[in-house]
């Protein structure tokens, strides 16, 4: 089945437009998902600008790949791909996702699938060239408890929120970058809850034990994350790119450099396509000075401009001169990370991004930063998005078909607990109200023809008070429903 997003809640408008009408928004974008043609010119434009006055070439970017991969446990189809990103025809197909505990979202999986499926599919398409499915993972994020924690049904068919607590102890305000949290005691009790909590099914032992691998004390975030992908994908030739690697920052130096060295323009081109696009929509990313953050004594701060070519740490007293802001970026560039506009520019400043796959929110973000990409003499890529599923399950799907209920409708908390309702008790609200709206309808206007004989004010001022009684039945059918309940 399939529900068009205009029927669903939630959804930006730069979205919907996107998907439906995206003449409307084909000067924010490079390329149309849905073109052959884009695909090509995407590839072409990739050949002209990918390494382009870069200090590197793709010989260190696949080096830095296959150590991270195999630390991954990745199979031998990722470091064939590996091996194919050294040459010139081979492109990416990108996804990316911060790392969660054992995935986190569903979304996190569908978007690797995503990626492996449209490189297959451009594989076949144009044999010419190679495609190869990459996963950017994101760890140098700070917001742990969006990532701390999984929700299961239980045997009881009850939704369970698991969480792993750092340390045991819940803190106010995490400032932490993900992959410097690693594991520790607490992590056991996570894994007992899941076990004794976890339906049984016949994949449950196999993993339950791959859980316990992904999830020893001492691993971090990111390898717990590209781990247990990775038993779940194996053999699917997806590559993983840890952008946390010390590696990786080396060579994003020019990119953060290039930052601090010249804002606020990159800043200035998000206001200018913003204030283009709130003519007509509600875009999502707030520009910022500086598209930076910066790690001290532990913590993730951003970097913000002060006066007299000083730099400071939001929410902070620590500020550093200019000069010697940048000397600590050459020495110390892990770091340094880019916020939510200049992370796609340095994903695509490192790999030959053909195409990015990305959410409802990503695809809506990617419509302010097309001036940005071209600051940073980088061709924004085709931007694709991931599929939207919800998974019925039979028995779920079985419920829904008696009780009349739409897969949609399910957001609509009032409309599905009327029908629910109205069918359990054989009794239907919708049709008790609507018949009696019917009748005192028919009997008014009986009753207005004879008031008509004698004074027609009169007829007009019973009129009204029937209104008035017809509205007021709203809170009353509320009340019986809420009862009901």
């Amino acid at each position: 089945m399939q529900i068009p997003f205009t029927r669903l809640p939630g959804y930006n408008q730069i979205f919907i437009d996107y998907i439906y009408n995206f003449d409307k928004l084909q000067s924010f974008y490079n390329y149309s998902y849905k073109s052959d043609t884009d695909f090509i010119r995407a590839i072409q434009g990739r050949q002209n600008s990918y390494l382009k006055n870069s200090e590197f070439d793709r010989n260190t970017i696949a080096d830095i790949l296959k150590i991270q991969n195999k630390f991954f446990n990745s199979g031998e189809k990722a470091i064939q791909n590996i091996e194919l990103l050294k040459n010139e025809n081979t492109f990416a197909i990108v996804t990316g996702q911060q790392a969660g505990l054992l995935t986190g979202n569903l979304y996190s999986v569908i978007k690797a699938i995503d990626a492996i499926k449209l490189s297959n599919d451009l594989n076949k398409k144009f044999p010419e060239f190679n495609f190869v499915p990459v996963y950017w993972i994101e760890a140098d994020d700070h917001d742990f408890t969006e990532v701390n924690n999984i929700n299961i049904l239980t045997k009881e068919n009850k939704l369970l929120n698991i969480e792993w607590i750092e340390g045991g102890q819940k803190q106010d305000k995490y400032l932490k970058p993900a992959y410097t949290i690693v594991f520790d005691e607490f992590i056991d009790n996570f894994r007992q809850l899941i076990k004794e909590n976890l339906q049984h099914t016949d994949f449950k032992d196999l993993l339950l034990e791959n859980i316990e691998k992904v999830t020893r004390q001492g691993l971090n975030l990111p390898t717990s994350f590209a781990r247990f992908l990775n038993f779940l994908l194996m053999d699917s030739g997806l590559v993983f790119f840890d952008s946390t690697d010390t590696e990786i920052k080396k060579l994003l130096i020019p990119v953060f450099l290039k930052e601090l060295n010249s804002f606020p323009e990159t800043c200035e081109k998000v206001i200018e396509t913003t204030a283009i696009l709130e003519q007509e929509y509600s875009p999502q990313v707030k520009p910022k000075a500086i598209n930076l953050f910066y790690k001290h004594n532990g913590n993730r701060y951003a970097i913000e401009p002060l006066p007299e070519k000083f730099f400071g740490l939001k929410n902070s007293r620590q500020r550093f001169p200019a000069d010697e802001l940048f000397d600590i970026l050459y020495a110390n560039p892990e770091n340094f990370s880019p916020n939510v506009i200049l992370r796609p520019v340095c994903q695509d400043f490192l790999l030959p991004t053909v195409a990015y796959i990305g959410g409802p929110s990503e695809v809506a973000y990617f419509a302010q930063f097309k001036k940005v990409y071209n600051f940073y003499g980088i061709d924004i890529p085709v931007i694709y998005p991931r599929t939207n599923i919800t998974i019925i399950e039979n028995r779920v799907n079985n419920f829904l078909v008696k009780y009349g209920i739409k897969p949609e409708e399910l957001f609509d908390e009032r409309k599905v607990s009327s029908k629910l309702i109205s069918r359990i008790n054989e009794v239907s609200i919708d049709k008790i109200f609507e018949n009696f709206k019917d009748e005192l309808n028919a009997n008014t206007y009986s009753i207005c023809n004879e008031i008509r004989k004698i004074d027609k004010n009169i007829e007009t001022l019973f009129k009204n008070k029937v209104s008035k009684f017809l509205d007021s039945l709203g809170s009353v059918r509320k009340k019986l429903e809420d009862t009901q309940l």
